[in-house]
């Protein structure tokens, strides 16, 4: 399962709707500060989240998942409208598995996840 993490409603939507397409199960969230209480629900395989959220960061979001023992094995896709050298260093930092830059379709995003997770 895939963890959908953005403030943006229609956003989330065509990630899970394209996501779903191409053979993933999604759960799509709106709120990143309950993500680390959904990583122990859930499980997911990875989590791909937005850089910017509403009352806090994917950066927030990424360390959250880091220091929980359920969630520090989890790839983490960036999923942003920006891009930096000093984004792609920090995500490295983080261990972030991947950053995309938005705009990004669905299937370049199911490309990404299916090599982060080894699977065909």
């Amino acid at each position: 399962m895939i963890l959908l993490v953005d403030d943006d409603a229609d956003t989330l939507d065509m990630y899970e709707v394209g996501l779903t397409a191409a053979g993933f199960t999604t759960r799509g969230m709106r709120d990143g500060a309950r993500v680390t209480g959904q990583v122990d629900a859930d499980r997911p395989d990875a989590i791909v989240t937005d850089l910017q959220l509403h009352g806090t960061s994917g950066w927030d979001v990424m360390q959250a998942v880091r220091r929980n023992t359920r969630g520090a094995a989890i790839p983490v896709v960036l999923l942003t409208g920006y891009s930096s050298p000093d984004i792609d260093r920090l995500a490295r930092e983080l261990g972030c598995a991947a950053v995309l830059t938005k705009p990004c379709v669905p299937d370049d995003l199911a490309i990404v996840l299916r090599r982060v997770l080894n699977v065909p």
